[in-house]
């Protein structure tokens, strides 16, 4: 859990606890996630987080016992997830080079947080950089895949691998920005 500002400071809103809201991380980053130049997502008034927050008391002053029965979901939203597969696709680009090739870099949580709108949510700039990023991996991989189709040795293994090398470096740095920039958002908001 989290706690986040029911009317922000930046608005004239208080630090005090009538001011705060609990929230789970991936509501945390959705509160602020609205983008007026795509309007995906939600807005949050603070009168709406107050009516929540009043809501949410009241359960949990009358039903206690929900709390403790209540199942646990201990899958992490799509927007950690990405950061945690940016962290994994780092470390792919990190392998020391085309000779030994370990794997190929994960798309899965990329393509969870575009289906489940959470990459639309984010500001322009950690979505432009999350596009370019993943748009070098699968570069990288696509020229891996068809470099694995000849020959070891080949001209087109070794031109496939070639170019395959050269988008891993690109995309290593393209990686670290977009989490970075990933990072940054969830921090800030």
């Amino acid at each position: 859990m989290e706690t986040d500002h029911i009317r922000p400071q930046a608005e004239g809103g208080t630090d005090d606890i009538d001011n705060a809201i609990p929230v789970c991380f991936e509501c945390h980053a959705e509160i602020h996630s609205y983008n007026d130049k795509h309007p995906r997502g939600r807005k949050f008034r603070p009168e709406e987080l107050s009516t929540h927050k009043k809501q949410w008391l009241e359960i949990c002053a009358k039903y206690p016992d929900a709390l403790v029965s209540a199942s646990r979901n201990i899958d992490v939203g799509p927007v950690q997830a990405l950061v945690d597969e940016l962290e994994f696709n780092g470390r792919v680009a990190a392998s020391p080079g085309s000779d030994v090739l370990g794997c190929l870099f994960s798309d899965d949580q990329f393509r969870r947080a575009i289906s489940s709108g959470s990459v639309s949510m984010l500001h322009d700039d950690v979505r432009s950089a999350l596009l370019e990023a993943y748009f070098e991996m699968g570069s990288a991989n696509s020229f891996i895949q068809a470099a694995l189709q000849h020959a070891k040795g080949s001209n087109s293994y070794n031109t496939g691998m070639g170019v395959a090398s050269e988008r891993i470096k690109k995309a290593a740095g393209l990686i670290s920005a977009a989490r970075d920039a990933l990072q940054k958002f969830l921090q800030t908001e």
